[in-house]
This record gives structure tokens, sequence and C-alpha cells, in this order.
């Protein structure tokens, strides 16, 4: 058996060893950074260059260059132009694909959004090519390809980020075999500076207290990143409030109240440039209920709110793991958000269109019926005065610590509905999620992704999260 396993270990060794010249085959140890306007309408969309940057360090790994995992809604593809060999590839969403199911778009409307994508810096001129889903959720409509020669002095090497303070919340080795994650202050002031690094702190302690990234704290490294705003805050449209803040960010996002997001990425991806990162998360210093998530482009989160701390996982399970809201009942701001008939790439929702087989089969508990019964008229009738009642509260403008105990009061409610269920702790497939109250089914009674508090991701979201932090550290 000592010889067996000496030759599966010489193998890997041998493995990892080619992995790592393949790598120095194509890649330096630097970052590319591609900014592109992405510019279209609801049923047609391009990419349009606008700069290329040159940081040194590639924080991703070097053994997986080519991504497997299956997630977001477009996928880059990255191919040495002489021998139209795949070097490198990636999974990611946008802010753009959201806006395409939102009325504005649905009604013929236009947009343009800065987004941006980062490959390890090419040794030869490449070819990278922009795929978006098709209606099927395959990789089929090709949005835009450009042609880049590293050696071109349009690629800038200039400091992006000078003036911006880096406070080490933990480090833990070197950027290439651990998760780096940058989180950026927006609506601090100078003054403000100890504010924002207390809230990052607080906000990682919580994340590393929940599984799976408790598992792997040891490999999880965290920086906080300062650019002191002008004003403290941020924007708040629907209440005439405007703030002057590093990265401009905004509530009522797509029309949608509580949707904290920034529309300015240069901003953010210039402050993010001081550190290596694999994942970023934006803290907005306000009281005021809110936040986001976008797989692989970023998260956001209210820094002062009774549910920060719930807000900042749950985002980093959208933006980080890739995982799909499993909730139903919320106001969004979204329409046919997943077409019917097709499966969601998302690893947590399923549309269950060969049951009894579910896409998480190897996590359904044995015996258990498929779909499987959870009282849901009892709940939805619950969640349906609730939601009145939030409505009303928003209307008329009540104070935000009346709508928190309005929250509050419900969230106790469904935590004991939860709690006294013979379901409660198996994985089936519970019909109500990704915003539809019928037709797709998520994997758990409860879980983080799908109400509010103190509650752990379910083994199939804990599962996505540990493939991706292996992908990413291996």
């Amino acid at each position: 058996m000592k010889r067996v396993y000496a030759i599966f270990l010489i193998l890997g060794i041998g493995f990892q060893l080619l992995l790592a010249q393949e790598f120095a085959r194509y890649f330096t140890d630097a970052t590319l950074r591609i900014d592109y306007f992405h510019v279209g309408s609801r049923e047609a969309e391009s990419i349009v260059l606008d700069q290329l940057y040159r940081t040194e360090g590639w924080p991703g790994s070097q053994h997986n260059l080519v991504d497997t995992l299956n997630l977001g809604m477009y996928l880059v593809k990255v191919y040495n132009a002489a021998t139209n060999r795949l070097i490198f590839s990636y999974g990611y969403s946008t802010l753009f694909n959201e806006w395409q199911t939102t009325q504005e778009a649905i009604r013929g409307g236009k947009k343009v959004i800065h987004e941006t994508v980062r490959i390890p810096f090419p040794k030869q001129k490449v070819v990278v090519e922009f795929y978006r889903r098709d209606k099927q959720n395959l990789f089929t409509r090709q949005i835009g390809v450009l042609t880049i020669d590293p050696l071109s002095d349009a690629i800038s090497t200039e400091d992006r980020a000078s003036d911006v303070m880096v406070i080490p919340i933990q480090e833990k080795g070197d950027a290439t075999h651990h998760l780096d994650i940058a989180i950026i202050a927006d609506g601090y002031t100078r003054s403000q500076k100890s504010d924002f690094e207390a809230d990052a702190r607080r906000l990682v302690g919580r994340l590393l207290q929940v599984e799976p990234f408790r598992a792997y704290a040891e490999k999880i490294n965290v920086y906080a990143l300062f650019r002191p705003s002008a004003d403290s805050g941020t924007d708040d449209p629907r209440k005439g409030v405007f703030k002057n803040t590093a990265i401009n960010t905004s509530f009522n996002t797509f029309g949608s109240q509580r949707y904290l997001m920034s529309f300015d990425n240069r901003s953010i991806q210039d402050i993010a440039s001081a550190v290596p990162f694999d994942a970023l998360f934006l803290v907005v210093n306000t009281t005021q209920y809110g936040g986001g998530g976008i797989y692989n482009l970023y998260a956001c989160t209210a820094s002062d709110n009774r549910w920060s701390e719930y807000i900042f996982v749950h985002e980093f399970g959208h933006s980080f793991g890739g995982l799909g809201d499993e909730y139903y009942t919320s106001d969004v701001a979204y329409s046919d958000f997943y077409p019917k008939g097709v499966e969601p790439w998302e690893p947590n929702v399923t549309a269950l269109l060969n049951p009894p087989k579910v896409k998480w089969q190897k996590f359904v508990t044995p015996g258990i019926p498929i779909p499987t019964p959870w009282d849901k008229q009892k709940f939805d009738e619950r969640e349906k005065k609730y939601r009145q009642k939030l409505r009303e509260l928003r209307e008329k403008n009540a104070p935000e610590e009346e709508i928190d105990r309005l929250r509050n009061e419900q969230s106790r409610w469904v935590e004991n509905f939860f709690s006294h269920h013979k379901y409660r702790d198996v994985v089936g497939a519970f019909e109500g999620a990704g915003y539809a109250s019928q037709g797709l089914y998520r994997p758990a009674l409860n879980c983080i992704m799908f109400s509010r508090g103190n509650i752990p991701f379910d083994p199939v979201c804990r599962n996505a999260i540990e493939t991706r932090i292996r992908f990413i550290i291996e």
C-alpha cells in the first residue's frame, strides 16, 4: 500500500508541475485588466473596448486556468492567437444582464454599463472572446471579440490606487494559493476611517464563523481598502438624497429601494488594484437596510443596519458562490428572470424538469418526497400580510427603526415556523425559489439564501461555495 500511495503522490506532484509549466508557458505573473463598455438592449448586446491595464501579480490559481464550474451568465475565453488553443476562461455575471430583465429594457430601452474582466497577463498575442448564455442556458451567443498584443503601448501601467489606504484584516499566505477578499469603503469621510475598519472587521468576523468559510479560514486573506469620500453616506434617490462618495453607490438600483449597488466600475476596479483579489465587497456607510451581489462582480452591504451581518454573508453567497436567491415573496425589479422550462445555472435553484431526479441528487435525504411538501400556503398567507405592511410603511416614509421592528417580528415568526417543521433538517426540492412562487425549487426548507437571521447555508449551497474556494486555492 505504501508503494501505491507513493506512486499516486509522485503522479500528483508531476501533474501539479505540468500545470505550473502550462501557466509559465502562456502567462507572466501579472494581471491584464480589460475595461470595456457593455452596450445594448434586451435583445442585442455587444462590448466596446475602453482601456487595458497591467498590474503586477496574478492572484488566481495558476493550475485551474480553464473554468469548469459553469457559473454565471457570461463566459470569457482566452485563446493563444498563434495556435488557437484555449488557455484561460472564467464565468461571471453583470449588472447589464440584470437590467435586461427590468421593465425599462422590456419597453425597448438601451443601456451602456462599464465592466471589467481580468486575466493572467499573456506572453503572446491573444484572442479574447465574450459569450452569453442562450435561451437554453448554453454559452453559444458571442457578443464580442478582442485581439490583444501584450507588447502594445496602449496597455497602461499607471498606479490607479496610489491614494488608497490598505488595512490588512487577515493575512494567511501567498495570493496564488489563498482566497483573497478586498473590502472597499464607500461613504466614509477621512475622519471615519476607524469606523470603516471596525465595520470591516466585524463583518468579516461574521463571515468566517459560517461554514464553509470557517473551515477554510486559514486559506483566506482579507484587505480593507479606504479611499475617503467627500460626503458621509450614500445616494437615496427616492428621498432626494445624493452624496459625493468614492465609488458612487446608491439605493433604488433598477427601481428596487433596498438594492444598494454602484455603476462606477472604473473607480471600484481602481481602488481594488491596490491589493491582489479574487472577490470584492463594498461596505457602505449607512444604517438603512440594503445590499446586493452579482457573481464574480462584487457584493455590497449597508454597514450599520440591524441585518448588516446577514446581508454580508447572503450577498457574498451570490457574488462568490454563484448562488441564486431562494426566496420568492420579496418585491424585485425583474420580470422573467428565470425563463420557464429552462434549468437555472445557479447550483441551488432548480426547475425540476425531470422529477424525481434533482440536480443536487447526491445531497437529497433518502426517502424524501420530490417535490417536498412544506405548508407553503400557510407561509404565503403570513408573508402576504407582512409585505403589505412593509409597503405601507415605506409609502408613508416611516423611520427605519419602525421598518426594522416589522422585519424582526416577521423573522421571529419564520424561525418559529421552520423550527417545528418535520422537514427542517432534510434536503429535498421545496417549491418557491428564484423570485417565483411556482415552478422553481430550493434544496432546503430554510437557508441564509432564503430568509434573514443567523441561519447557515444549506448543504447544497455549502458545497457550491467550497467547490469555488478549492478551485481558487488549488
